[in-house]
């Protein structure tokens, strides 16, 4: 059954609008109108001289391809090459990049990333002249495109291909001498058809290709195009990857750039956010090219790198923290499509995350480790070692997201409920009665915490969710699920969580008394949702507990202050969201607010890449603008403008996405919220909080309760 889009807006009278990129002429419908080259050309990444590193750099991409672009110190610019499924024994490797060459040293240089139109850009100048260059990946075609102009007389560069040692990340990060075994044979050069391979095979089966030619397209006018083919287990064959250069060489370049423009000018107006911090604004839209140019729905998920590789401890996907945050800022955002790459990936692994579980348990348990490959294969203990126990549970958390914000039933039904059955399902083994007539767990370990304990609150909060999703979801699909009185006993007898005069412990004899970056022992706080901040017994309980965590620095990194702003918000705290954002944007060279800052191009780092912080700070400013948590499994609370600091006076958003399958729009202008426009997308109810003043209009299909209420010690109305 179709389900219509069922609309209402809610107006302050007069409904005082000025800003003309939302706008309700009528109390009828907010209307955007953004003229989005000029919007997000303000937000554009620009360089008065080449990037010196990978940190610095311009990147490209389009969910599998990819390119980081920089000089190196040697080549006055490079294009670092990435494709983010190229492993080898279940790691990323390095492939190499391709070097701009000129018979004299650029003396001037200038680089802009656009992001309307998804490509970089600059000039190298010379004593012989100034060369103007433009590269892009195309947004669907497996091909990275460069184009070199320079006037009469003035040489253009040549282009040359480095290649990069087939050898593991991590042992050569850590300049561990690499086993005889696991060395790859040489690379194999090769020309077919005036295009050019490199073909470099894995011992261990599979490899990969690159290929790459050029074209002179007119007199001045040189275009060069390469791309990366992959197999995981046959021997590589160069055709395809020929044929895919061949194939865009002989396409005219205006009809491929006409193509990848068209995909990326559809993809940016899904929905709009302004604020009046610009920096910000625009970290806030480069996150969201960076998600884009990162994954699509029917490419890899998200590792720690997407297709920009680069030296690291961490060439896999680590479950304990990195993938989640990165796809949080998908579900807001009303960017779906991407977090499908997610939700896909957990579905082909089903088998291996079954496998990954003791063999007696195999029959209704799944689970992973702390980090895999892409299949999912990570082997986890069955209690009576130490692990960690929750990160299949916390994965599938995003899952859940993922359906809640879509509201497709289909997904919650058949494809979720079933492994996160599993995941609990694993948990249920681990359990077991103490003298106290509870059900405890074994000793695990709270990610990274130092000190192991029984009883983590990371596994409670995560089990607590996981019985109370599975108990909800059999009643509203009235499945009689034979485990459903399991989990109702399981729940009922559990563990509480563990706390002492700090707030809430690791665990059950294990207090939070060492600095540390992951707030997963805070995990019933956010990002569960499990204790309500508006319960008078709770809410000191939660604010003692963030402020203890928060109070002990120095392991402190990038997502600890996303992760502190977001719970700032959630808790009504609007003094204290931008300061703590501010801690992880502040980037000086020489000179930071906290050790591990966001780079200059917006990528983090710390021993490596991280790419889940930058886009978890993305998440964070979308709780500032929009929340839509309830204590109800399935409830709707959507909350406008929750936590904008009063001197964020004038802020909008368009059709972001709340829980429930709700395209939310509103506009705040001189610190006053004036209008809100909700549409639900699959027919469910909510409730709704504004801070709304004077007489409220609320119009749709059906008459409106607006009463008035309290919240975070602020008076709201509330719409029901």
């Amino acid at each position: 059954m179709k389900i219509p889009r069922l609309t209402f807006l809610l107006c302050c009278i007069p409904a005082l609008l000025a800003e003309p990129a939302i706008s309700a002429p009528a109390a009828t419908e907010l209307k955007s109108a953004v003229n989005w080259s000029d919007f997000l050309a303000r937000h554009d990444l620009v360089w008065d001289s080449a990037p010196a590193k990978w940190d610095e750099g311009a990147f490209i991409g389009n969910g599998l391809l990819g390119a980081m672009i920089y000089a190196d110190g040697t080549n006055p610019l490079q294009w670092d090459i990435g494709r983010s499924d190229v492993a080898d024994r279940g790691d990323r490797i390095g492939i190499g990049n391709f070097a701009l060459k000129l018979p004299r040293p650029v003396v001037k240089s200038s680089l802009r990333l656009d992001l309307w139109n998804a490509e970089a850009r600059g000039t190298l100048t010379t004593e012989q002249g100034q060369v103007n260059w433009r590269s892009f990946t195309h947004a669907s075609d497996l091909v990275n495109i460069i184009e070199l102009t320079a006037p009469a007389g003035a040489p253009l560069p040549l282009i040359v291909f480095n290649h990069a040692p087939a050898v593991p990340a991590r042992l050569t990060y850590q300049k561990a001498a690499i086993p005889a075994n696991e060395l790859n044979p040489d690379a194999t050069l090769g020309a077919t058809n005036g295009v050019n391979w490199c073909l470099q095979s894995f011992k261990a089966g599979g490899g990969y290709v690159v290929a790459w030619t050029e074209r002179a397209d007119a007199p001045g006018r040189r275009l060069f195009y390469f791309t990366v083919d992959y197999t995981a287990k046959d021997t590589p064959n160069p055709a395809k990857a020929v044929a895919d250069v061949l194939a865009s060489a002989d396409a005219k370049l205006n009809d491929l750039v006409e193509s990848h423009r068209a995909w990326w000018h559809t993809y940016y107006p899904q929905s709009f956010l302004s604020i009046p911090d610009t920096r910000m604004e625009s970290f806030y839209w480069i996150q969201m090219y960076k998600l884009a140019a990162a994954t699509r729905a029917d490419r890899p998920a998200i590792d720690l790198m997407g297709p920009w590789f680069r030296s690291t401890p961490w060439p896999r996907i680590w479950w304990n923290l990195n993938i989640q945050l990165t796809y949080w800022p998908v579900y807001a955002a009303n960017r779906l499509a991407l977090g499908e790459s997610l939700t896909r990936m957990i579905d082909a692994d089903r088998e291996n995350l079954i496998n990954n579980v003791p063999s007696a348990w195999r029959i209704d348990a799944a689970a992973i480790g702390r980090s895999s490959p892409y299949n999912g294969v990570r082997p986890v203990g069955d209690g009576t070692t130490v692990g960690e126990r929750g990160n299949l549970t916390w994965t599938l958390h995003n899952y859940w997201l993922q359906y809640r914000y879509s509201g497709d039933e289909i997904m919650l039904k058949d494809r979720l409920y079933p492994i996160l059955k599993r995941a609990i399902g694993y948990y249920l083994h681990l359990l077991a009665p103490g003298p106290d007539g509870k059900l405890h767990l074994p000793v695990s370990i709270s990610p990274e915490y130092p000190k192991n304990a029984p009883d983590t609150n990371y596994d409670l909060s995560l089990l607590t969710w996981g019985l109370q999703t599975l108990l909800a979801t059999d009643a509203r699909f009235d499945l009689h699920d034979p485990l459903a009185e399991t989990w109702r006993t399981t729940l009922a007898n559990l563990t509480p969580f563990s706390v002492d005069d700090h707030g809430f412990m690791v665990g059950k004899g294990v207090p939070f008394d060492q600095s540390h970056r992951h707030f997963s022992h805070l995990f019933m706080v956010y990002p569960l949702h499990l204790i309500d901040p508006q319960s008078a017994t709770a809410r000191p309980l939660i604010e003692k507990s963030v402020d203890h965590w928060l109070s002990m620095k120095t392991a402190l990194r990038g997502y600890s202050f996303t992760g502190a702003s977001a719970m700032s918000a959630w808790l009504g705290r609007k003094t204290d969201v931008v300061p703590y954002l501010d801690q992880f944007l502040e980037f000086r060279e020489g000179k930071t607010t906290t050790r591990f800052p966001v780079r200059a191009n917006t990528m983090y780092t710390e021993a490596g890449p991280v790419i889940e912080t930058p886009l978890s700070g993305a998440a964070t400013i979308h709780e500032i603008v929009l929340q839509s948590w309830s204590m109800q499994t399935f409830g709707t609370h959507i909350r406008v403008f929750p936590a904008v600091p009063d001197n964020w006076k004038d802020v909008s958003f368009d059709k972001l996405l709340a829980e429930g399958a709700f395209e939310v729009s509103a506009v705040r202008r001189d610190g006053k919220t004036r209008c809100v426009q909700i549409t639900s997308l699959a027919g469910a109810p909510c409730r709704v909080s504004t801070s709304l003043e004077g007489k409220i209009v609320a119009s749709g299909i059906r008459e409106f309760k607006i009463t008035t209420d309290t919240e975070n010690n602020q008076p709201v109305t509330v719409i029901d």
